[in-house]
C-alpha cells in the first residue's frame, strides 16, 4: 500500500517505464507476502485486513495512473476499464455495507483473474494488443459475482474464502453448530 502513492507520482510525472516496474513489484509482493505468511506461520486478522487494503489500494490506484499515461488506450477500452473497477468497488462496498469491514476472501476466481490482469494489462498498455485484457475484465465480472455470494451467505466477514460453493459449505456447517447437529446429518 506504500507503493501508492509513488506509483501515482510516477503516473502523474510520465515516468511509465518506472510505474510499470513498481505496479509489477506491487504485485510480487503481494504473492509473496501471503506465501511468506503462511509459511512462517505469522498469518493474523490484522495481517489479512491489511493485504486486502493493499491489493484494493494498489487495484484501485493503477486507473488512474494508466490514464494520465495512456489516456488514449483507456479511452478506447472503457467499457472495459469501467467493468473492471465497478467489479472491484461494487462487491466490496456492499460486504463493508454489510459486515463493517473490508473481506479478505482471495477466492480462487481472484487469484486466476489476477493472472489474467497480470497478462492483460502489459500486454494492453505496452503493446496495445487488447483482447487479454478484455478478457480479464470480463472475467472479473464472474469474481465479483462470486464474491457477492460469498458476501450473501456468510454472517460475518470471514478471509480467505476459496469460493461460494465454500462458503455455502462453511454456511451449513456454522448453522449445524449453532443447533448442535452434526454437519453431514
Amino acid at each position: 500500500m506504500g507503493c501508492v502513492p509513488v506509483l501515482l507520482a510516477l503516473a502523474w510525472n510520465g515516468a511509465t517505464g518506472a510505474f510499470l516496474v513498481l505496479f509489477g513489484l506491487g504485485l510480487l509482493s503481494d504473492v509473496l507476502d501471503g506465501m511468506l505468511a503462511r509459511r512462517l506461520g505469522q498469518e493474523s486478522e490484522f495481517g489479512a485486513r491489511l493485504d486486502q487494503w493493499a491489493d484494493f489500494a494498489l487495484w484501485v490506484s493503477f486507473p488512474l495512473g494508466a490514464w494520465w499515461l495512456w489516456p488514449e488506450i483507456v479511452r478506447r477500452e472503457a467499457p472495459y476499464v469501467i467493468l473492471a473497477i465497478a467489479c472491484l468497488l461494487l462487491p466490496t462496498a456492499i460486504a463493508v455495507a454489510k459486515y463493517r469491514a473490508v473481506p479478505g476472501y482471495h477466492t480462487w476466481s481472484a487469484k486466476l483473474d489476477s493472472v489474467l490482469m497480470g497478462i492483460g494489462v502489459p500486454l494492453l498498455l505496452i503493446f496495445d494488443f487488447a483482447w487479454p485484457f478484455r478478457l480479464a475484465a470480463l472475467f472479473l465480472l464472474l469474481c465479483a459475482v462470486d464474491e457477492l455470494v460469498i458476501t450473501v451467505l456468510l454472517p460475518e466477514c470471514r478471509h480467505d474464502v476459496s469460493s461460494a460453493f465454500h462458503a455455502a459449505r462453511l454456511r451449513r456447517r456454522m448453522a449445524s453448530e449453532r443447533s448442535g447437529a452434526s454437519p453431514d446429518a
